[in-house]
């Protein structure tokens, strides 16, 4: 488990630790790991919250994501591990019902199914602590989305796109019926399972054990020579399925088997597809975005930025003042993930000085590089200010800031109500 460094998080992007496998996690968090967590998406798009991580062979849910029934984007690497308030998935079930679910996430860039394989850990990582809904993506997923340093999505549950039935993977076993296993390829989530003797009536449950199931104290089902067992799966939306094939000692530890059927999806979502577009507000009262994800301010030269309370536009909430703008002083507000300068149609912003008047060149920009500048008088009185995306950035495909610099004498500068819009 890799802990985070803070100071990292505006520089560099910051990756979850994961892989942990100390058991069951509390039944929700806060940002600090207490509380309950903050409700993640369901069928429905929503917010979530991204980083990456190098992903292990089997991960806290004890499945190799390698086996050949497995869906191809799954054996391509396309897992992620689950904040671990939400590891009971997206219908909200036990701990570990999230193994082996399916989302739906889109970034800036792309939209990908991906596979929950692993659990990202509250220990030693806060961003998966509850905060805001998030996954840690595995590399490979993190660059098919272009996405995993510190990034925000739209996510939303949906059925695995899986072919072929339930199958199980013996991850332990020995000759007095002790069973450790993992269900895989399934389409829906699990929320229970039961067995029984292939010779019997009476049905037992498997228990669940961490991330994976294991059944206990039977010696006769599943040992050297007993009769082997049969699975009823229940879904997590109700579902009861009666899978048909024989699981006996013959099928060896670390061997997969093919349950026999599978199960439907008793409630298609409605919804379209989720569409992401990064926080239209740069600032209102407020940086736009999520938590450590948001619009951030970068000055240079001789300028300071605070945020305050006082002399905002309206007279209430808060705005930005940039002291020691001095000439050819200015200010990034930028944000992590570039965007295409056609997602929004203009940028607008209202402005002022604390005295006096001045000039101010404005212009959207990708990591400093500027669309065309468009100067603005700025007076003791608040007024505001409109550039079309489409005239002033021709030229740049992608943006992720809003520049400004004074081309002449020192000012305070306030500004508010900082907004993209279509």
């Amino acid at each position: 488990m890799r802990a985070h460094i803070g100071l990292l998080v505006v520089l560099y992007g910051w990756t979850c630790g994961c892989g942990d496998d100390s058991g069951s996690p509390p039944d929700g968090a806060t940002e600090d790991g207490g509380g309950d967590a903050r409700p993640g998406p369901s069928d429905g798009c929503g917010s979530v919250r991204l980083t990456s991580y190098t992903a292990s062979s089997g991960g806290w849910c004890e499945y190799d994501r390698t086996h050949p029934f497995l869906p191809a984007f799954v054996r391509e690497g396309l897992t992620l591990a689950i904040a671990e308030p939400y590891n009971g998935g997206s219908y909200g079930g036990a701990s570990g019902e999230a193994c082996g679910e399916c989302w739906e996430v889109d970034t800036i860039t792309d939209t990908r199914t991906v596979m929950v394989h692993d659990l990202c850990p509250i220990e030693g990582n806060p961003l998966c602590a509850g905060g805001h809904f998030h996954f840690d993506l595995s590399s490979e997923a993190g660059a098919a989305l272009h996405a995993g340093g510190l990034d925000e999505a739209q996510a939303r549950r949906v059925p695995c796109p899986v072919d072929g039935n339930v199958f199980l993977q013996i991850n332990d076993r020995n000759e007095w019926g002790y069973l450790r296993l993992q269900f895989l390829n399934h389409r829906i989530p699990i929320r229970t399972a039961d067995y029984r003797a292939a010779d019997g009536t009476g049905w037992q449950a498997v228990q669940r054990s961490g991330g994976a199931w294991h059944v206990l104290d039977d010696n006769t089902t599943f040992a050297a020579d007993g009769p082997g067992g049969v699975f009823r799966l229940i879904s997590a939306q109700g579902e009861v399925l009666e899978t048909p094939n024989v699981l006996t000692y013959d099928v060896p530890d670390g061997a997969t088997f093919d349950l026999g059927a599978q199960l439907t999806d008793q409630a298609p979502a409605s919804g379209g597809p989720c569409v992401f577009e990064p926080p239209a507000t740069v600032y209102g009262d407020g940086y736009g975005g999520i938590d450590q994800v948001r619009w951030q301010m970068n000055p240079w030269g001789e300028a300071s930025a605070a945020e305050t309370a006082d002399g905002c536009w309206g007279g209430s909430g808060s705005c930005l003042r940039v002291d020691r703008l001095a000439q050819w002083s200015g200010f990034h507000i930028y944000y992590r993930q570039p965007f295409p300068s056609a997602t929004f149609a203009t940028l607008s912003l209202r402005l002022r000085t604390a005295s006096g008047a001045g000039r101010l060149n404005l212009a959207p920009s990708l990591e400093g590089e500027r669309c065309a500048g468009t100067e603005v008088e700025v007076g003791p009185e608040w007024s505001g200010a409109t550039l079309e995306l489409a005239s002033v950035c021709g030229s740049l495909a992608a943006i992720n800031e809003v520049t400004a610099d004074n081309p002449g004498p020192t000012m305070v500068l306030y500004l508010d109500d900082v907004r993209f819009a279509h």
